[in-house]
């Protein structure tokens, strides 16, 4: 609406300026009064279909399980082991140990002296016989004492202490905890559905009837008799096996080695110097073998014999009482309480809300465009036809056709 306006004011504008320029040619402006559509923002009713949703109280009902404790007596047999002490005869074994004497062999090494003959290489001088004199080395055999130290077993009576554990049986008193069955009375709250069935309508169908369940609970104090486990303290005697040491004493025949010094006799070779003459044959050498005799040492084993202690042991059979704790079964019987539980079929009911939907018509405002006549005021070029078709003068002539109307200033207006 406002570009038309605007485009309406420039148009007046050019005519205008048109009309002050052109106020000698062939017409006239006028105003004219024009209707246009313009477009406009127009409130209107309308009737539309709107879901809405109301709260409905409804009704169900279900059967729930219930638990219904009963108390029953029950009779049960269990086995008890009593003790009971007896005595029994055993054989055992013991390693008694002697002294016996034994005589033992063994090997000595005795040296001896025994006499050899040889044979050496002398070298002789064969040419010249000359007497020349010499120093010979004559060995001898000279007879000597000596002492070496020989080890001897000696046995040698000891007395030994040492300690036995003698076993004894010593009477023990104690107690153990005895478990017992007590019965104890209690009360607990028991909750009793005490309830009827009632004959109704029938909510969808009023000509019929039906038959609903009303639920009265009612509570009371219900008494139960239970057994309770109490341990009891109980005295009992029992026998224990103890032993205590004893010092005892004993001979015993330990070998003793003793070092002693034995004289002994050996034969040692010696060399004396003696001066003889030879005869020497000169320049030649000749070798001769000659024999000798020499001593030598050897040792030979003899067999000798000695007694010895040896201790040794012998197994003896001893028999003793000994008491020990027998386990017997024993049967018994005894009643106990058991809790069992009865299901019940119970029926409830609960109301809940239910949201259900409903239609309706709303009216409701909405803008709508809309095209509205408005009316307009425009400026419209009339010409006048009288004036330029009279004279040849006025507009066909120097007014429009000549040199003042047809000319560049009245183009835009005649044209």
């Amino acid at each position: 609406m406002t570009r038309i306006l605007a485009s309406l004011v420039v148009v007046s504008m050019m005519s205008a300026s048109a009309t002050a320029d052109c106020n000698s040619c062939c017409g006239h402006w006028e105003t004219v009064e024009t209707t246009v559509m313009c477009p406009q923002q127009v409130p209107e009713t309308r009737t539309v279909c709107v879901t809405d949703y109301r709260c409905e109280q409804r009704t169900r009902t279900w059967n729930v399980c219930k638990k219904v404790p009963v108390c029953e007596t029950k009779t049960q047999t269990y086995t008890v082991c009593v003790p009971q002490c007896k005595t029994r005869t055993e054989t055992y074994c013991v390693k008694v140990p002697y002294q016996e004497q034994m005589t033992q062999e063994y090997t000595v090494c005795v040296p001896y002296q025994e006499q050899m003959t040889g044979t050496r290489t002398v070298r002789k001088t064969v040419m010249e016989q000359k007497e020349v004199p010499y120093t010979v080395s004559v060995p001898y055999q000279e007879q000597m004492t000596g002492t070496r130290t020989v080890r001897k077993t000696v046995m040698d009576q000891k007395e030994v202490t040492y300690t036995v554990s003698v076993p004894y049986q010593e009477q023990m008193t104690g107690t153990r905890k005895v478990a017992k069955r007590v019965a104890v009375q209690k009360t607990r709250t028991v909750t009793v559905n005490q309830g009827h069935w009632e004959t109704v309508a029938d909510p969808c169908n009023p000509c019929c009837t039906c038959k609903k369940w009303v639920c009265c609970p009612v509570t009371k104090e219900c008494p139960y008799t239970c057994y309770e486990t109490v341990c009891e303290e109980v005295p009992y005697t029992y026998c224990v096996t103890k032993h205590r040491c004893e010092q005892r004493t004993k001979t015993v025949c330990c070998p003793r080695v003793v070092c002693e010094e034995v004289p002994y006799t050996y034969c040692v070779t010696k060399h004396r110097c003696e001066q003889k003459t030879r005869t020497v044959c000169c320049p030649r050498v000749v070798c001769e073998q000659v024999p000798y005799t020499y001593c030598v040492t050897k040792m030979r084993q003899e067999t000798k014999t000695r007694t010895c202690c040896v201790t040794k042991y012998r197994t003896e059979q001893r028999s003793r009482e000994v008491q020990y704790t027998e386990m017997i079964p024993e049967q018994r019987t005894r009643e106990y309480q058991v809790t069992r539980y009865e299901t019940v079929q119970e029926q409830k009911s609960q109301d809940y809300t239910v949201r259900v939907p409903v239609k309706s018509e709303k009216e409701i405002t909405v803008m709508v465009t809309k095209m509205v006549p408005q009316t307009v005021s425009k400026l419209v070029w009339k010409a006048d036809a009288p004036a330029c078709g009279a004279a040849g003068n006025a507009c066909g002539g120097n007014a429009c056709g000549g040199s003042a109307c047809g000319a560049a200033a009245c183009d835009s207006c005649c044209n």
